[in-house]
């Protein structure tokens, strides 16, 4: 074998290790085991919805019925107890936030949690069709107890679920 010969076989071999390392440095990272993070709603809210006071008394009454709405509109999903690992959590490759952390929601105000409601962010859906504005704001007063904030005591002037109230 003459000498140019096997320095263009040697240099082809240089070649392609070197291209096999560079293959290696942009391959993707492998999928990583650590969890993946809380799910952030891109939703657009206005300086409105922000600014928006939740008209419903953050009363155990309200919670309670914030928690009916949430144990069967919510719960798959954001877990039962609300700690974010529902029942469906693995199928759909989601990661909930964990709304028994105070942290998870304190820089967010009812009226942003109200529009995050009702416009929903794929794969929530909209509940602005399918709620009425009183049980969004009685969800809105749910996770707030989740998160360890302590409602009042019922003021026995709440008015009854699904009665509708005539003005005299």
């Amino acid at each position: 074998m003459s000498s140019k010969t096997i320095l263009l076989v040697l240099l082809l071999a240089v070649g392609v290790v070197w291209a096999q390392e560079e293959t290696k440095e942009q391959a993707p990272p492998a999928a990583s085991t650590a969890a993946t993070p809380p799910v952030t709603h891109n939703v657009v809210i206005s300086p409105e919805d922000v600014a928006r006071k939740n008209p419903v008394k953050f009363t155990q009454i309200s919670v309670d019925r914030g928690k009916k709405i949430y144990t069967t509109q919510c719960a798959l999903c954001h877990g039962k107890d609300g700690d974010g690992k529902g029942d469906l959590v693995a199928d759909m490759k989601i990661n909930p936030p964990d709304f028994t952390k105070p942290e998870t929601l304190k820089n967010r105000t009812d009226g942003e949690l109200f529009a995050i409601l009702t416009a929903g962010k794929e794969p929530m859906p909209s509940q602005g069709g399918r709620m009425t504005e009183q049980h969004k704001w009685n969800l809105v007063n749910f996770l707030r107890a989740l998160g360890g904030k302590v409602p009042a005591k019922p003021t026995g002037k709440e008015p009854e679920e699904n009665v509708i109230l005539v003005p005299q």
